[in-house]
């Protein structure tokens, strides 16, 4: 398997679980602070990093540098996942999902707005039909709630939207200068630390009382987190950032999966045609090659 069909493979692993965490972190929500869940989250994450990162540190990192990631570490990890949590607890799970689905559309019009990418309409056309298919799997439930009209929320939820596109584009000069394995785990440490910093302001918690299952899923949430956010980054580093992306639209659908699995989804054509449509959408999004936009 050469690095092309690694990276695709990482990135797709990366929708996934987001997927299957978006059902552990469901189980726990009620239960747990959302600083709280955050912070748990990215620890676990980090402590799953920490030893292949010490065994093989080798990085030499500019000041500005270490700078730069740790500010992408704050508003990829603790700022969007609060601004996402923020959105959760206003408006439907459903309609965030299909929201945040969009991220792989905004990425390309990121990136091809800096000179990074070069337009494709193959591209569009397969983000375009994999949002179709979580359109179709999320429309009966995707209605708006009682707070569905809340400003805050959905400013919560179009922003980190926005932060997981930008954050994608802006990591990659620094994984092409060092190893996606530092990069990710000195990234994720300042976010704990900030983390950390938010728990206390807000008094919330750093090790809330769980039950054996609730914490079980809680370490799930946080493996996942560690080993998700290294394959992104390794993904990122040998692919376009648009096309990394757009594997994220697995993360919805993955969770479908894993709940028709516990009996909470029946089988149905719309569930059937929305597999459809989402890999589809993944196949033709990641299937052209176009060499990216001379500077």
């Amino acid at each position: 398997m050469n690095d092309l069909a690694k990276a695709t493979c990482a990135a797709a692993l990366t929708g996934m679980l987001v997927g299957a965490a978006m059902v552990s972190t469901r189980t726990v929500s009620a239960d747990a602070t959302a600083e709280t869940l955050a912070f748990l989250r990215y620890a676990i994450g980090l402590a799953l990093l920490v030893p292949p990162v010490l065994r093989r540190w080798s990085a030499g990192f500019l000041a500005r540098d270490l700078l730069a990631v740790a500010g992408l570490g704050i508003l990829q990890f603790a700022m969007l996942m609060l601004l996402l949590n923020h959105a959760l607890a206003k408006l439907p799970a459903a309609t965030c999902a299909l929201v945040f689905s969009t991220v792989p559309l905004l990425t390309m019009c990121l990136a091809i707005g800096a000179g990074r990418e070069r337009f494709s309409w193959s591209r569009m056309a397969g983000a375009g039909v994999a949002v179709l298919g979580i359109s179709v799997l999320l429309a009966p439930s995707a209605a708006p709630a009682q707070g569905g009209q809340d400003i805050q929320a959905w400013a919560s939820l179009l922003g980190a939207t926005f932060l997981g596109a930008a954050c994608s584009l802006l990591y990659r000069p620094y994984l092409k200068k060092y190893p996606a394995l530092c990069v990710s785990a000195f990234a994720m440490f300042v976010s704990v630390l900030f983390l950390a910093g938010v728990c206390l302001v807000r008094q919330a918690p750093l090790v809330p009382e769980l039950s054996a299952v609730q914490w079980a899923n809680v370490t799930f949430i946080g493996l996942s987190s560690g080993l998700g956010y290294f394959c992104l980054l390794w993904a990122l580093g040998r692919l376009d950032a648009s096309r990394v992306m757009a594997f994220q639209a697995l993360a919805p659908i993955t969770a479908v999966a894993i709940e028709l699995l516990g009996a909470s989804y029946s089988l149905s054509w719309r569930l059937v045609g929305a597999f459809v449509l989402v890999l589809s959408g993944v196949w033709f999004g990641t299937r052209d090659r176009a060499a990216p936009a001379s500077r």
